[in-house]
């Protein structure tokens, strides 16, 4: 139940509470997301009828309910391509399974962040007309993006690799069993 909680408020805190508290929160907190530890985690560690479903419900439920606040498309062109990243993350979480050490997580995790960035942001080199064409657009997306968003590509990515470790290695700790406390030696009795 506690993972459940934790995965719960994070999403609702780091996703959709910044864009709720207006433009500056939501630059100060751009990348900072516990999607990819969620789909990979979630993979690991809840029940195989809820794993895939944790995933991809974090990324497309606040997606539509940001969106729409906000007055913008509900659907957007990178939105299959994160969700084929989720898939890919999860069945990742699944390989790696509830017994894993936290440092494969961790390498999992960062594989994720990188799988997050090329997808996301050669969709967006394909899909707007403000890169200009051939490698040194599709570079450009990968790495300052386009001037009138802050902040760059790369800055983002930074920060969602740093919030992806951050929530991978607390989510793996919380949903954890504690270890049993070591016996103690009783005093032989004389």
């Amino acid at each position: 139940m506690i993972p459940a909680l934790l995965l719960l408020a994070s999403v609702l805190l780091f996703r959709v509470a910044p864009w709720l508290s207006g433009a500056e929160s939501v630059r100060a907190l751009a990348g900072w997301s516990p999607l990819m530890a969620l789909a990979l985690c979630g993979s690991a560690f809840f029940p195989r009828r809820w794993a895939l479903a944790a995933g991809i419900t974090a990324v497309v439920g606040p997606h539509f309910v940001i969106n729409s606040l906000q007055g913008y498309p509900l659907w957007e062109p990178y939105l299959p391509a994160l969700m084929v990243v989720v898939l890919a993350v999860s069945q990742l979480g699944a390989a790696l399974g509830r017994k894993a050490p936290l440092p494969a997580f961790l390498g999992a995790s960062l594989l994720s962040t990188a799988l997050f960035h090329l997808a996301t942001n050669t969709v967006s080199f394909w899909s707007s007309p403000d890169y200009p064409a051939g490698l040194a657009g599709w570079i450009q997306a990968q790495t300052t993006g386009l001037p009138q968003y802050s902040p760059a590509t790369w800055v983002f990515s930074l920060r969602q690799l740093a919030g992806d470790l951050l929530f991978t290695t607390a989510f793996v700790l919380a949903c954890r069993p504690l270890p049993a406390p070591a016996a103690t030696p009783r005093p032989a009795l004389a």
